[in-house]
């Protein structure tokens, strides 16, 4: 259900968004038939998250296409024209270096990258946003990006729904494998965007529906195992109402975005 200014607004306004992206009809298809409450305060709002969740879509698809290789933090690599790559395999954004070239340069030169799969989910996020909202807001923020897993993103704030039923295409979904190979730990799940058309994006699987995506964990089972990898039923979205605010305002404007149980200004 899809709430605007107090109103409810029916499947038949989705072709109103389809100029927004590729798949923002099929977005605010799903929001609508959802017994989820999306709530806005203006169609401004919505209008951002459909955007965000149709270039994440896309975002993820070009990360397939990358060339970008799977790999453990131990194994991270990065093109250090643009990053640092840091003791834990994280990538620390270089001195001088424009934060949305940065992210650019992996989708360019993907041949020069290898990261977790949590990393992937952030690096289609932060590529999301650069084509959501103004690139020079963006670089004003964002001067001090660091990717690593799910942490240390102050200025990026992310929600964790419990139960989403089908989803909502742009939404990160998690594959759990609980009777992992404990002697291939990486396996124990695979994070994945929502393409939509019941298709998922998990950086190091491809692009697979969600059944194919459960085969290939099941064959990283351990010996005996008796449970099959599943698809849990939450999903992992950025904070859109706050991120909002970041395309709203002027760059000299103050933004406070809540994170976890800290308030950012900038």
């Amino acid at each position: 259900m899809i709430i605007v200014e107090g109103q409810t607004l029916t499947a038949d306004a989705a072709g109103s968004f389809s100029a927004i992206g590729a798949n923002a009809s099929k977005i605010f298809q799903a929001m609508s038939d959802s017994s989820e409450m999306f709530v806005y305060p203006s169609r401004r709002e919505l209008t951002f998250e459909i955007k965000f969740r149709s270039e994440t879509i896309a975002a993820a698809r070009a990360l397939q296409n990358s060339r970008a290789a799977f790999a453990t933090f131990y194994y991270s690599a990065c093109n250090e024209l643009f990053w640092s790559l840091t003791g834990e395999g994280g990538f620390e954004l270089r001195p001088g270096r424009q934060p949305s070239e940065a992210i650019r340069d992996i989708f360019r030169n993907g041949d020069a990258y290898a990261f977790e799969c949590a990393t992937a989910m952030m690096i289609v996020f932060y590529k999301a946003l650069i084509e959501t909202v103004r690139e020079e807001r963006f670089n004003a923020v964002f001067q001090h990006l660091y990717l690593w897993d799910w942490q240390n993103h102050p200025f990026f704030p992310l929600r964790n729904i419990n139960h989403v039923g089908s989803g909502i295409p742009g939404d990160i979904r998690y594959f759990k494998n609980p009777e992992v190979n404990p002697q291939t730990p990486q396996w124990q799940g695979e994070n994945a965007v929502d393409l939509s058309n019941h298709l998922y994006f998990g950086h190091g699987i491809g692009i697979l529906p969600a059944e194919q995506i459960i085969a290939e964990l099941n064959k990283y089972r351990r010996r005996g195992a008796e449970i099959s990898a599943f698809l849990m039923p939450g999903a992992t979205r950025p904070d859109y109402l706050a991120l909002s605010e970041l395309d709203a305002g002027g760059q000299t404007d103050v933004i406070r975005i809540a994170a976890g149980t800290s308030t950012y200004t900038f």
